[in-house]
């Protein structure tokens, strides 16, 4: 039996995909249900909201797949063998020193602007990540790089990540469907941002290949790769790391600023934990208060609003037929705001991160990096990096948040907000 149909125009599924997919989605499951069918063209798209059924797919990784073709799946597989390489538990660990040293630049940067400053704190948490991720995923130490580069503005490379449009692909509509799709139109400015930071990436090579380090990703990417391709390559790497860490970071100071209670709450654990000093990997075990925040963090403001797989045979969801060759959407914008599945989703509580809660929840309503074999690569490397930052820096500052500003996600790249996240910083 194939699931329920809706009776939309194929027009109509494409502008509700493309423009206004945050609204188009939710609007659909709840006129049809946790399982139906959207037509485009020749590609049939099976919409799946069950929990169970989630987890069956995320589970059945030989037959849903990333790609359409499995030439394609190979090549992005074979990319992808030598990116988790760098995200090994051990290589994960190695990392955390540097992620609190960078949180601590950021609140030094904080505290040397004028009282009452109005400051970007989505901004400051791309410049905070951008400068983990050249010393960590790039192995290039930053004194290294800007030596080299006297003239390199990182604040101008993060206002060009905001750009471009399509440096990963975190616009999944599109990365699923782009055969389907009217061509896709970057915004403007987007193609200049890229070539910069093209640009910006070939000087981080050029000083990683000054002072090479075995065993890294720059390594795999200089060893294996034409250096045009490693660029692009390093390039894939920091977009995805970008959509990936800072919504997440950012959002968080958003709704601490919206819940001061949580916000005590927060503060009372870090102080009696960490006594004023930085976050460290030993400390990660006992900031479990911190944890809960960034789970409900992720919670609302998942990195990415959907997923999609291509389903290679004809299988069967809920008693509904998945035909083969066909597309599976799962989306996180509608999962984890199911009340059936989180009692009042509209509401910040970190408490329903328990250990005890965890365990009683069924299937998989909740998946911000995605889950099975081809999940997130980064997702250790993010909750590590999430937890350090905001622990550490939230003993020095208390964001406060301006009124009035809109704050919703930008659909096609993350959940970032479009305009930023504006507001003024108190020292504590």
């Amino acid at each position: 039996m194939r699931a329920p149909s809706s009776t939309i125009d194929e027009q109509s599924i494409v502008v509700g995909l493309t423009e206004d997919p945050l609204s188009f989605i939710p609007s659909q499951v709840k006129l049809l249900g946790d399982v139906f069918s959207l037509k485009i063209k020749d590609t049939e798209i099976t919409v799946v909201n069950d929990p169970t059924a989630i987890e069956s797919i995320f589970n059945d990784g030989e037959n849903y797949k990333k790609k359409k073709n499995e030439s394609d799946e190979q090549e992005y597989l074979g990319m992808m063998s030598g990116i988790c390489a760098m995200f090994t538990p051990e290589q994960v660990t190695s990392y955390t020193q540097c992620m609190s040293d960078a949180a601590t630049r950021s609140i030094e940067r904080i505290k040397s602007l004028p009282p009452n400053t109005d400051i970007d704190i989505f901004h400051e948490m791309m410049r905070l990540t951008l400068e983990i991720e050249i010393e960590t995923l790039y192995s290039v130490s930053l004194s290294d790089l800007t030596s080299d580069y006297p003239e390199l503005d990182l604040d101008d490379v993060c206002r060009d990540l905001m750009l471009a449009d399509r440096v990963y692909g975190f616009d999944p509509v599109y990365t699923g469907l782009n055969e389907c799709l009217p061509p896709f139109t970057p915004q403007s400015g987007s193609e200049a941002a890229k070539s910069k930071l093209l640009s910006f990436v070939t000087k981080v090579l050029t000083t990683f290949k000054k002072n090479p380090k075995d065993k890294t990703l720059m390594d795999y990417l200089v060893n294996n790769m034409p250096d045009e391709q490693a660029v692009q390559t390093a390039l894939v790497i920091l977009g995805a790391h970008h959509e990936v860490a800072v919504p997440a970071i950012s959002r968080a100071w958003q709704l601490l600023s919206e819940n001061s209670d949580i916000e005590k709450r927060l503060s009372s654990e870090l102080s009696s934990t960490l006594g004023g000093r930085p976050a460290t990997q030993a400390d990660l075990p006992n900031l479990k208060y911190t944890s809960m925040v960034m789970c409900e963090v992720r919670r609302l403001y998942p990195c990415v609003w959907m997923v999609m797989r291509w389903s290679r045979e004809e299988r069967e969801i809920n008693n509904y037929l998945i035909p083969k060759d066909s597309v599976v959407l799962m989306s996180q914008w509608v999962s984890h705001y199911d009340p059936r599945h989180f009692a009042q989703p509209l509401e910040f509580i970190p408490e329903r991160w328990t250990n005890e809660s965890i365990q009683a929840i069924s299937g998989v309503p909740y998946f911000p990096f995605s889950k099975g074999i081809r999940s997130c690569a980064g997702e250790q490397f993010a909750e590590m990096q999430d937890t350090l930052i905001l622990s550490t820096m939230a003993q020095h500052i208390k964001f406060i948040m301006a009124a009035n500003q809109d704050l919703s996600p930008l659909a096609r790249r993350s959940n970032a907000p479009q305009n930023g996240i504006l507001g003024k910083v108190v020292i504590k």
